[in-house]
């Protein structure tokens, strides 16, 4: 039998209320009142015994069921035939009981395509620290902070694992530029934007600038690291040497392919901030002071940008939120979130009581000019 047809039955069968306390003679307190006739009123929980005493089947047999290849819905059905407490449970608990075993016993992967909100949810329940505890609830009020849309132009500075880069990219629909701020020769700890498998229009949009090059205001040529060549290696096998010099060939061509994009995403990028075409600036910090970002980067925006910073730490906001006051900034918000997921089941609608609550702060404001 399967465990969608056990929890159907459960739901479809008329079980009648248990008179067991006059029977035998158990006081009223044991017991659990409810008027639906489709609720079995068990003892109390201190009168049930121990869930392997309940359970006539062994944990060998199961396992020995599982090496002959029996599947785990034959599985869940044996155990709810062993148990000994299961008539006894409400139709509730039952239902839940066949689902916490089929997710024991049984074996299902499901392959989905990324999106962000998928991505948000498995960064945030894998490592939330990481991710400076952004929820995904979060990250929509800050894109809608910062007005990102097609043809926009924002600047994004981030420590989330490239999740907010790629959510505004989506949202760019491959017009206009993300410029990514980022440490380092290369954009590192991006996972989320490779994750998202981009086409080529929407990975035009990433517009990767190094800090470095931002404190200068003008592009810097790349350090050469290349390692020189031994000279035992030149000495060996002209054959042997000859295909390595041919890989090595190969590969400057590819690097060199890969440095000259870089380089050209970065000169657009740099024009972007230079010419004062940014309309949003968005920073996700975790352990950077945002006030050193907005340094740099606050009098290059343009009149009516919109300013939005997340952090996990109160504090560092409103550290910024008085710098922004002091600086032409008007519509200065600092707004905590709370979610609340609810769990939507016939007779039993509720929130649910284990999730995770942890998230930041949003600080936004805009950028204005006197007149």
């Amino acid at each position: 039998m399967s465990v969608d047809r056990l929890i159907e039955e459960l739901h479809l069968q008329e079980a009648p209320v248990s008179t067991a306390a006059a029977e035998n003679e158990v006081t009223e307190a044991e017991f659990s009142e409810s008027s639906d006739p489709r609720v079995v009123i068990a003892p109390s929980a201190l009168k049930l015994e121990p869930e392997q005493k309940r359970q006539k089947l062994e944990m060998d047999a199961v396992l020995e069921m599982k090496k002959q290849g029996i599947s785990g819905q034959e599985v869940v059905a044996k155990l709810v035939e062993g148990s000994a407490s299961f008539q006894t449970r409400t139709v509730f608990s039952q239902s839940k009981y066949i689902k916490r075993k089929s997710k024991k016993h049984s074996d299902r992967v499901l392959i989905l395509r990324p999106t962000i909100r998928l991505l948000a949810k498995a960064y945030y329940l894998k490592d939330p620290d990481r991710l400076a505890m952004l929820r995904a609830d979060q990250l929509a009020l800050i894109l809608q902070m910062a007005g990102v849309h097609h043809g926009k132009n924002v600047v994004v500075f981030e420590q989330t694992l490239g999740l907010i880069t790629s959510a505004v990219m989506e949202r760019l629909g491959g017009s206009g530029g993300c410029v990514h701020i980022h440490r380092g020769a290369v954009a590192q700890s991006i996972p989320c934007v490779h994750s998202m498998n981009y086409d080529e229009s929407t990975s035009s949009t990433l517009l990767p600038v190094r800090i470095k090059c931002l404190l200068a205001g003008k592009q810097l040529p790349y350090e050469n690291n290349r390692k020189p060549v031994n000279e035992e290696e030149e000495n060996n096998d002209d054959s042997t040497a000859q295909k390595a010099v041919e890989k090595l060939e190969d590969q400057d061509q590819e690097a060199l392919a890969r440095r000259n994009d870089r380089l050209e995403r970065e000169r657009r990028g740099l024009e972007l901030i230079n010419e004062e075409k940014v309309h949003s600036l968005i920073i996700g910090s975790r352990t950077v002071d945002p006030i050193s970002v907005l340094e740099l980067v606050f009098p290059k925006l343009a009149p009516s940008a919109s300013i939005v910073i997340y952090s996990p730490h109160q504090n560092i906001l409103v550290s910024a939120y008085d710098w922004l006051a002091k600086r032409q900034t008007v519509n200065l918000v600092l707004t905590d979130q709370m979610c609340r997921i609810m769990q939507v089941l016939p007779d039993r609608t509720h929130p649910l009581m284990a999730q995770h609550v942890a998230g930041g702060h949003v600080l936004s404001g805009i950028k204005v000019i006197d007149l």
